[in-house]
């Protein structure tokens, strides 16, 4: 029962948290989404670099 409580607590946590930081529902498709902005950057440097990350 102790087990129980400790889990539904920290599920309840871990959710007040999301919404306090803002979270995105579907990141994924927004990540997708940014992907044709990226294939032909004006970057260069450490910003070329994150494309680079973004991109993977």
């Amino acid at each position: 029962l102790r087990e129980n409580k400790s889990r539904i607590e920290d599920a309840l946590a871990a959710t007040r948290a999301a919404v306090e930081e803002g979270i995105i529902v579907g990141g994924g498709v927004a990540l997708v989404r940014t992907l044709p902005a990226l294939d032909n950057p004006e970057t260069e440097g450490d910003q070329a670099t994150g494309v680079k990350i973004v991109q993977r």
